[in-house]
């Protein structure tokens, strides 16, 4: 949706090779404010429900927050979601760019699916590690339990008390959850793409 609109901009408004990153950048925001936020919210009030049975599917969930806690509760951590969401997807589109580069280099401009299947991967690898910080303090936003006045006072506490390293907890296993995603995500759109591209 944003990726033909940056593309013309390039170079006249915007650096070229950077409408990846600004497609990631919109889509993120986007993402983040219609669905992302409510739904994750929602999801980690549900698995940090430890003991108190207070939470029970989808719809109860909803309308138990919203009756605590008004509606606006529903867009708890909207900040470091958003800062999640459209930084992970600039370094997830621009990373899966830059890999199929070094593969098309590689290859003389030869690219078979196993180039989009590791190209995809590897990107998703930096986004693991480079998007762990904003993930955590999202995280750490939305669990009922944590006691942060703002996504700043939350960095601050977390570096004061658990040091830097806090910051990108969990980041391993986020690796392993989302690489292999990434590769059969985008192997599967240049499949597709190219499918419907004969076909028209």
């Amino acid at each position: 949706m944003f990726k033909p609109i940056f593309e013309r901009m390039e170079g006249k408004f915007i650096p070229s090779g950077s409408a990846s990153a600004f497609t990631g950048v919109c889509t993120g925001i986007m993402q983040a404010i219609t669905l992302v936020t409510p739904l994750e919210l929602i999801k980690i009030r549900q698995q940090t429900d430890i003991n108190r049975f207070k939470y029970h599917g989808m719809f109860s969930t909803i309308a138990l927050i919203v009756k605590e806690e008004g509606i606006t509760a529903l867009y708890k951590g909207l900040v470091p979601t958003i800062f999640r969401q459209s930084w992970g997807l600039a370094v997830k589109f621009t990373g899966f760019a830059l890999f199929l580069d070094l593969f098309r280099m590689q290859s003389n401009n030869n690219l078979k699916p196993h180039h989009f299947v590791a190209s995809g991967f590897l990107s998703n690898v930096l986004v693991g590690i480079l998007n762990s910080p904003p993930d955590v303090v999202k995280t750490r936003m939305q669990d009922q339990s944590a006691s942060y006045k703002s996504s700043w006072d939350c960095v601050k506490i977390m570096m004061k008390y658990e040091g830097p390293l806090s910051l990108f907890k969990g980041s391993l296993l986020r690796i392993i959850r989302i690489a292999p995603g990434g590769g059969i995500q985008f192997a599967t759109f240049e499949y597709l793409y190219r499918l419907l591209e004969n076909k028209v």
